[in-house]
């Protein structure tokens, strides 16, 4: 009778935070007046943007609450019908999102992610170190993400075999130690964004730079690359650090593991030809996007990748894996069967609902970006250095874990950086464009919630995830680069 009642009153409650958002997404627009220059739409859209961001956070769902949201961006008259599609399918993130999970799902359906996992486990300096293999798998996902410039892909390449280790090793999958190692390897897909010339950050830098030149100064590449590496490195140590100092994680499933223990056959550490082919797509689609780093600009290859992007050549690979044939004639793979059960389409629809809100932010069309702006100028009108940096650091890290952090980032350095060139201007240093380190690196450490940025789903859409996890060690996470990321550029910002 108890458990009949409990379960009542958690439906109860379900449904009135599903009816508190629902009323949010289609009644926000109809209740609030346009105000502080954001126009009707404007009003819909946050109304849309806060209504899926209460459900997501409140019902655990991610699936339902975003079709609703893209349903209702039509009837507050953001988009016609046809163009939300457009916009919710033609963004080349979901796109990726789609069909690199479909390719890695087929490597991991394989077993080729367990031969991977038994290999790292197999070297003799990380077993029965835990900090060593820890750190190592972080480290890792760090310099991949830097090369590739796709935290998207480097997390659906590198959360199968992290599943394969803690499967190895033991490690249950509600437990501390596994949720800390899956937030581990997010935070260290922030590697993607040290690259001065290539990523999505490329937006913001463009901004930057243009502000700076109106006042006749350069962005300085090479120190945003160092400053940017320098953040992110210490980042990830001072994570590592709290996970063995502080939180006292236990350790104990990495620590007592030994490889031979795991009585693993020799057939089993080599890959079929399957796998190494499986493995040799992959990592053709990894170098794809690693060739425009080293290739000239000016090279036949450079045209063609310019061309062909960062998202079809996935679709080409998955597809000429769909044409090989077996030596049995069977299909090398099944494309229908992975996209239905590979793709998690609860991700897909919540990412795609998410960056289209953050767009109509960003946007200047609707006056958010504005109102924000009108907010913030006051404050921060008369700030020194440090307390610009930490305020600038502070504010894009909150807002970027419930909005998505490059309108954040946006509208932050259209205010922050004409400032931050008359402090250069007046006594040197090289204030501009550190701080640009700080607000581009803080408006994309985002994933307290779905809305956050785009793959954030990808680490909260784990069942192995909890509320409480997330907004405790998840906070912490985010002082704790609130910290680094502070005190590092108030340092380089003084360097001349």
């Amino acid at each position: 009778m108890n458990q009949s009642s409990s379960i009542s009153k958690k439906t109860t409650v379900y449904y009135i935070w599903a009816a508190i958002s629902l009323a949010f997404m289609f009644l926000f627009r109809m209740v609030v007046p346009p105000f502080a220059g954001i126009n009707e739409v404007g009003i819909g859209m946050l109304g849309v943007f806060f209504g899926v961001l209460i459900a997501t956070i409140t019902t655990g769902e991610i699936f339902w609450p975003a079709v609703m949201g893209l349903f209702a961006m039509i009837l507050c008259g953001f988009a016609s019908a046809g163009d939300l599609l457009k916009l919710w399918f033609g963004n080349t993130t979901i796109q990726q999102i789609i069909w690199v999970m479909a390719l890695t799902g087929a490597l991991t359906e394989s077993g080729a992610v367990n031969v991977f996992a038994r290999k790292i486990l197999r070297i003799k300096l990380l077993q029965g170190h835990p900090m060593r293999l820890t750190m190592t798998i972080f480290f890792a996902v760090l310099v991949c993400s830097a090369l590739v410039s796709s935290p998207t892909a480097m997390l659906l390449l590198w959360y199968p075999i992290l599943d394969g280790l803690c499967e190895n090793c033991k490690i249950e999958k509600d437990s501390d130690l596994k949720r800390q190692l899956l937030l581990g390897v997010y935070i260290s897909a922030m590697g993607a964004y040290i690259l001065p010339f290539k990523g999505v950050h490329l937006s913001s830098i463009a901004i930057i730079s243009s502000i700076m030149e109106g006042s006749g100064l350069e962005f300085n590449s090479g120190l945003y690359l160092f400053g940017a590496t320098l953040v992110v490195v210490l980042f990830v140590l001072g994570y590592g650090f709290f996970m063995r100092f502080v939180w006292k994680t236990d350790l104990t499933p990495l620590e007592k593991f030994r490889f031979a223990d795991l009585n693993i056959k020799d057939e089993d550490m080599k890959m079929t030809p399957k796998q190494k082919i499986l493995f040799g797509f992959m990592f053709f689609g990894i170098l794809f996007l690693i060739a425009s780093l080293v290739l000239p600009k000016g090279s036949a290859f450079t045209a063609f990748y310019n061309k062909v992007g960062t998202t079809w050549v996935w679709i080409v690979l998955f597809t000429i894996l769909c044409m090989m044939r077996d030596r049995e004639g069977k299909p090398f793979i099944n494309g229908v069967k992975l996209l239905q059960t590979k793709t998690m389409w609860g991700i897909v629809a919540v990412a795609g609902c998410f960056t289209i809100c953050g767009g109509a932010i960003a946007s200047d069309a609707y006056g958010i970006k504005v109102a924000i702006s009108n907010l913030l100028t006051p404050i921060l009108g008369n700030a020194n250095w440090p307390i610009m940096v930490i305020f600038c650091v502070v504010i894009s890290t909150f807002f970027t874990n419930f909005t998505n952090g490059m309108p954040v980032s946006f509208t932050i350095n259209a205010i922050c950086i004409p400032l931050a060139c008359k402090m250069q201007l007046a006594s040197g240093g090289n204030f501009a464009t550190v701080l640009g380190i700080a607000t581009i690196l803080s408006g994309l450490c985002a994933f307290l919630t779905n809305g956050s940025i785009a793959y954030a789903p990808l680490l909260l859409g784990r069942e192995e995830m909890t509320s409480k996890f997330i907004f405790t060690k998840g906070v912490m996470t985010n002082i704790i680069f609130i910290v680094i990321c502070s005190l590092v550029c108030i340092f380089l910002g003084y360097i001349g």
